[in-house]
């Protein structure tokens, strides 16, 4: 208390006095306890505006972290959108891919089918080329033959005619005309005619005036022997003997 310029009070000085009185110092006690007030008011003033300060601050923290949040959660919104899309788009491309395979698959066993196939018809091809090759060879003979003929004289061709009263003559590609004369004795003019085909290996006759009932068996022994003088002359028969049975038929009635 000294140092503000008040003396300490002693009780047993102030009992002993005579008219005991103690300075109050009222005026300078008022005076401090307003400055101690201002001192206060001045430090709950400065306490409440560092706390509305740092209210502020924790306010615009927390509206930044609510900002910063609001938008997290809108980009992961957005990235949940983009992983479903590519969730969708993984599972179109994964069913796609199983398509090609499926596809691809079907391919390849088309192409094994087809290379098969290929195997199959080069066998043929080469078991046709033999054919065409022993075909050939076959009509090289037949073409030797016919030459043979085609090389006769013409008094051989005469005296053959004459004889046998037999022609022969092509009438289109691989078509042969033989016609017969001198069979009836009764119009020795009278043609009796075949047409056969040698286009094939195999000959047949295409047509026959008239009709013999063993023309057939004729062709076979022709195709089997490939001569054709021995033809003719079975064909002459042949065609003799339907008009003896003419004869007797025409007879009988």
């Amino acid at each position: 208390m000294e140092r503000h310029g008040y003396k300490p009070v002693r009780l047993e000085e102030l009992l002993k006095s005579s008219n005991p009185m103690i300075e109050t110092h009222y005026n300078q006690c008022g005076m401090m306890l307003k400055e101690f007030t201002n001192a206060i008011q001045n430090h709950v003033a400065r306490a409440k505006e560092e706390i509305k300060s740092r209210k502020d601050l924790h306010m615009k923290k927390m509206a930044e972290a609510e900002e910063t949040r609001n938008e997290t959660e809108k980009e992961i919104h957005e990235l949940g959108l983009k992983e479903a899309k590519m969730i969708e788009l993984v599972k179109h491309e994964r069913s796609e891919i199983i398509e090609l395979e499926a596809h691809v698959a079907s391919l390849e066993k088309q192409k094994a089918n087809t290379e098969e196939e290929i195997a199959r018809r080069d066998d043929d091809i080469e078991e046709s080329k033999k054919k065409i090759i022993s075909r050939k060879g076959a009509l090289s003979r037949d073409k030797e033959i016919l030459d043979m003929y085609a090389k006769m004289t013409a008094r051989e061709a005469q005296g053959l005619q004459s004889a046998l009263g037999w022609i022969v003559e092509g009438v289109q590609q691989d078509l042969l005309l033989f016609r017969f004369t001198r069979i009836d004795p009764e119009d020795p003019e009278k043609e009796f005619t075949i047409v056969l085909d040698i286009s094939t290996r195999s000959y047949r006759v295409t047509s026959s005036e008239p009709l013999l009932a063993v023309m057939p068996t004729l062709v076979d022994e022709l195709n089997a022997s490939r001569q054709f003088y021995n033809f003719a002359r079975k064909l002459r028969e042949a065609f003799c003997v339907h008009v003896e049975e003419e004869k007797r038929y025409r007879s009988g009635q």
